[in-house]
């Protein structure tokens, strides 16, 4: 894509964005082999001393994949990619699948073409297993020791060292990603209550959620920088199955006080033997999406955050749901891809044949049929949505 910079320093974007260390300045007569290596040096020094405010213009207009060849220019255009994080991720593809092998190797599974690629990660996080992930970020907690835990990034070779978990823990989940101001991560327990964290801190917080340390979360999310959760209060009848679960508690906690204000949004019926998740839409709504047997029911918070809203379409978007991470895909910007509109994609290790770990509901049809995953993977490991984001 060709660069224009026009004397009000705006820039247009066309065809290619990169500069071609091969090509010939226009203007210029045609040089000979003695001379190519010298004016192909001269090329690129005239390139990295381009003022750093048009290198960050440059660098915002640019899709995940060209911001990476943009990192690989020159040392003045890498520090131009670092210093210039953009306000939120840009997904280039749709959601894959990741998915734990026998051998300790990850497979990333593309849904919609059928391919799967293999990786490894480095040690001594080879045996280590996934909990969450945020725009290249893994967060990922050591086999060998579970209390062990850490954000590491493949495609950076970085990993941000946490503070030892004090209990089991279901699921990671980041408030931005790292680098961004306040960044704080939050975990999930398996039986017990969450704790929060900032990158740079010591210890946990553990949320004191009342009842005697007796609820716990079944699903969380941050969202509008607070941390949402379907509260669970572990009160097990046999006949009604867990009987106070579909509160969603919304969380407002000061990280410096170590104190929160806490308050409950009644969901519209107490389900039995259901799964919930929380996905903030496309839009920017908090959506509240129960599972019972092979049917789903989505609601949205209404904008005073006082009562849920049944939606009976989901419109020009599909939710990617799991365990571990769940988000919500704009399908027009992926025309093409098989992505489908108003539907739902769930993954689960725990779901019986024959729908394997992944199926895929319509929202109009109110069917749910199978996702073919090929490959071989583990079922000792919770499936992953991941999005293919390239981050400085």
């Amino acid at each position: 894509m060709d660069v224009h910079v026009r004397s009000d320093s705006r820039v247009t974007r066309h065809d290619s964005v990169l500069p071609n260390p091969k090509a010939t300045p226009r203007g210029t007569r045609p040089m000979n082999k003695t001379k190519k290596h010298n004016a192909t040096s001269s090329e690129l020094s005239r390139w990295s001393h381009l003022p750093p405010e048009l290198l960050d213009q440059i660098f915002a207009l640019l899709s995940p994949s060209d911001r990476h060849r943009f990192r690989l220019i020159c040392t003045p255009w890498r520090g131009v990619a670092k210093q210039s994080i953009p306000p939120f991720p840009l997904p280039f593809e749709p959601p894959r699948l990741l998915l734990s092998r026998s051998d300790n190797a990850l497979s990333f599974f593309d849904l919609f073409n059928s391919k799967s690629l293999s990786y490894s990660l480095p040690d001594p996080h080879r045996r280590a297993h996934c909990f969450g992930y945020l725009a290249g970020w893994f967060f990922l907690v050591s086999d060998q020791n579970p209390s062990r835990a850490c954000l590491f990034n493949p495609a950076l070779v970085a990993e941000i060292p946490l503070p030892d978990l004090e209990f089991p823990i279901k699921k990671a989940i980041l408030s931005a990603p790292p680098g961004f101001p306040n960044c704080v991560v939050a975990v999930m327990g398996r039986s017990t209550s969450s704790a929060l964290c900032e990158l740079a801190g010591k210890r946990w917080q553990v949320l004191d959620l009342g009842h005697d340390g007796q609820r716990f979360f079944d699903d969380i999310i941050f969202w509008r920088n607070q941390l949402c959760g379907i509260v669970n209060y572990g009160i097990v009848n046999r006949l009604r199955g867990y009987v106070n679960r579909g509160n969603v508690l919304i969380c407002n906690f000061d990280m410096e006080s170590r104190r929160s204000s806490l308050y409950t949004v009644q969901l519209p019926s107490q389900w039995k033997y259901s799964e919930f998740y929380l996905v903030e839409s496309t839009g920017g709504d908090l959506l509240a999406v129960i599972k019972n047997h092979h049917k789903f029911w989505v609601y949205k918070l209404d904008q005073w955050c006082t009562t849920w809203e049944l939606m009976e379409q989901i419109g020009d978007q599909a939710l990617f749901l799991g365990e571990i991470r769940s988000e919500s895909v704009p399908v027009n910007r992926f025309l093409g891809s098989g992505l489908r509109e108003n539907s739902i994609y769930l993954t689960s290790r725990k779901f019986a044949r024959p729908f394997g770990v992944a199926v895929v509901y319509s929202m109009e049809d109110e069917a749910m049929t199978a996702v073919p995953v090929s490959g071989q993977y583990s079922v000792l490991a919770e499936p992953v949505w991941v999005s293919p984001v390239i981050w400085p």
